[in-house]
């Protein structure tokens, strides 16, 4: 999880004469060159899992109609000290080390998960899967910052057991000092159902990154934890649960990122733990200790390897983030980062993870339940995304939940889940595609089972500046294809965009041109008349603009608010503001908020006012984007604003 000790609040005051006028956007610039991509229908075909379209805990309930995820993980820093009883829980190092009712202010048990299952299921989410405490205590109260002189053990912490030992309550007691991890799973198979159950929790994490505890949560873990500590926790915790809802999943050990991969904690402990050479890094031993647990237990006690993965060099900017998930999936690719320079025995990460697997815990699944490749606010953000979504699929990955995201991320994830706005998603099996050059253009193709009367085509366009005549050979299929329908993130929004409908296809190859700097879905159909009724995207109809203003505090009036000097509202579609965002608590929680303050003229010239609050979580951005949708409202409307 990525944090940054950032705080703030701003106000915007705009005067904006509204008049909207159409202008053209264009779809790509003049300098083409030609990528040629083949799709081999007859090769080795492999099933996609549907988790792997997924988010952790979100709840905007738009942004998941919109985005149509299939798996939702409630995790994080404050599920590792959260106590099911009384739902307290205690922030860590993320707010003043602070013991609260953040998570819920209820006071029955588990609400929170309850929450967590309510939501999903409202959203027609079919996999959920929630945080067990590990790592010994958990808030004991709800009084606010714990000081380190109350570090675990002291009142203001309880104790964590794994097993009670005695009959389970359904009222459990809240003046023994001790929660029970059985007692938690045998509540929530009790109120919702086990694992089968449409309401259920279907896999249980075994806690959140446990690498850090002694940064994230010193208070309560001030110790790294060990290799030992580790295995030995993980096992009895696994063991309670399947003794509860042995059809549950269990996710562990939640890795933080590639340190944590090669060496957990600390590099000591490591070493003394591997002083035989006998593992090529911590994932190895990991998987080896569960392994043989799970033999003398008799029953699998670690389903999913779960790991975390921020990238290191799509924090540079855009060029490095358009190549950073090559790191993931390509043998000789070095990234622009330590990882690139120091760390190349084992890239790529995800085939040397699955070698582990194979070798020392053979058909545990695969799961990167946190990742995030950056760029909410650029295109860079959507390549990256529909790139890692492919390249998952392609490693046989079970389960993918993106932490954070906004805007052009989502836009990337929405091409595989909702491309159209109507459902329409990639296909439910992958077969081979190939491109050229995989640095200016990725790509990958799904059919649906055996079916493959349509074929979806995920493909990218890296190069910045050039549009790209993109050459889609669909070869060793009997199927004669007849048309497609191109859909594309590209450009100053986030929209995906039917582009393009190809009704000219010869020889079973699709001829597209892609604008520079997009991301594309293109619908491959043996029906010539599958997309007839579809709307072609109209530049002259839509059009948008950014305003951009990299500098707030030198926006700030004499009445201390900060005042956008925008004078011309035509085809305005977002306005950027930047600030440096710092914290006087020092906290490493991020958000800012605000209110924008609009004059503007309606079509008939008549000046109005009109106004919207907002708050956003920064996550792992250092930027907030106000996004609205290019009209404003009078007679005591107000200014339709979106959650940037």
């Amino acid at each position: 999880m990525i944090n940054f000790k950032r705080c703030a609040a701003f106000l915007a005051a705009l005067t904006l004469p509204m008049t909207i006028i159409p202008q053209m956007v264009t779809a790509a610039d003049s300098n083409q060159y030609t990528m040629n991509i083949t799709v081999d229908l007859s090769g080795e075909k492999k099933t996609i899992s549907p988790y792997i379209y997924g988010m952790n805990k979100y709840d905007d309930g738009a942004v998941l109609d919109d985005v149509r995820i299939s798996a939702v993980r409630q995790g994080g820093n404050r599920l590792t000290a959260y106590n099911w009883e009384t739902n307290a829980s205690n922030a860590g190092e993320d707010w003043k080390h602070s013991s609260d009712s953040f998570m819920s202010s209820s006071n029955e048990p588990a609400a929170c998960v309850q929450e967590f299952s309510e939501i999903s299921v409202k959203h027609d989410i079919s996999y959920r899967l929630t945080t067990l405490q590990m790592a010994g205590y958990v808030a004991a109260d709800k009084d606010g910052s714990v000081t380190e002189a109350e570090t675990a053990p002291s009142s203001r912490w309880n104790t964590v057991k794994f097993t009670k030992g005695s009959a389970f309550s359904m009222t459990p007691d809240l003046t023994d000092g001790t929660v029970y991890m059985d007692e938690y799973v045998n509540y929530i198979v009790n109120t919702l159902g086990d694992a089968d159950s449409s309401t259920g929790i279907q896999g249980y994490s075994l806690d959140n990154e446990p690498a850090l505890w002694q940064h994230t949560h010193s208070r309560m873990h001030p110790e790294a934890v060990t290799v030992t500590e580790l295995s030995e926790k993980s096992i009895e915790l696994a063991k309670a649960v399947k003794s509860i809802d042995p059809k549950a999943e269990i996710f562990g050990p939640a890795l933080y990122g590639y340190t944590a991969y090669d060496h957990l904690a600390d590099g000591d402990d490591w070493n003394a733990a591997n002083s035989d050479g006998k593992y090529h890094w911590y994932i190895d031993k990991y998987l080896d200790d569960m392994k043989q647990a799970s033999d003398e237990a008799g029953i699998r006690l670690l389903d999913v390897l779960d790991i975390h993965y921020y990238t290191e060099s799509g924090r540079n900017g855009t060029e490095d983030r358009l190549q950073s998930v090559r790191t993931l999936y390509e043998k000789g690719f070095v990234e622009n980062s330590w990882i690139g320079e120091w760390c190349q025995t084992n890239i790529p990460i995800l085939p040397t993870i699955q070698n582990s697997i194979d070798a020392y815990y053979p058909g545990t699944k695969l799961a990167i339940s946190e990742y995030n490749f950056g760029g909410d606010d650029e295109v860079s953000g959507a390549i990256a995304q529909a790139e890692a979504l492919g390249c998952y699929a392609d490693a046989g990955v079970y389960f993918a939940t993106l932490w954070g995201g906004s805007d052009y991320i989502f836009s990337g994830m929405k091409l595989y889940t909702n491309y159209d706005g109507n459902g329409g998603h990639f296909g439910d099996t992958l077969v081979p595609t190939v491109t050229e050059d995989v640095s200016l253009a990725s790509s990958y193709s799904a059919i649906n089972g055996d079916n493959d009367s349509q074929v979806t085509v995920m493909l990218t366009n890296k190069n910045l500046t050039d549009a790209e005549n993109a050459s889609v050979k669909l070869k060793n299929s009997s199927t004669k294809y007849q048309a497609a329908a191109v859909y594309a993130v590209y450009g100053n929004s986030t929209d995906i965009r039917l582009i393009d409908i190809v009704d000219n296809i010869s020889d079973n190859t699709v001829n597209v041109t892609l604008p520079a700097y997009s991301a594309a879905m293109i619908v491959v159909s043996d029906d010539a008349f599958d997309f007839l009724d579809l709307t072609l995207y109209d530049p002259n109809k839509i059009t948008e603009r950014t305003e951009t203003f990299n500098d707030v505090n030198s926006l700030i009036n004499k009445d201390g608010n900060v005042e956008i000097p925008i004078t011309d509202a035509e085809n305005l579609k977002k306005i950027v503001l930047t600030a440096n965002v710092t914290s006087s608590a020092g906290s490493s929680y991020g958000g800012v908020g605000g209110g924008i303050c609009v004059n503007a003229k309606d079509a008939n010239g008549t000046q109005f006012w009109s106004s919207k609050g907002f708050s956003i979580d920064l996550g792992s951005n250092q930027t907030a984007t106000v996004t609205f949708d290019g009209t404003f409202g009078n007679d005591g409307e107000t200014v339709e604003l979106l959650r940037g």
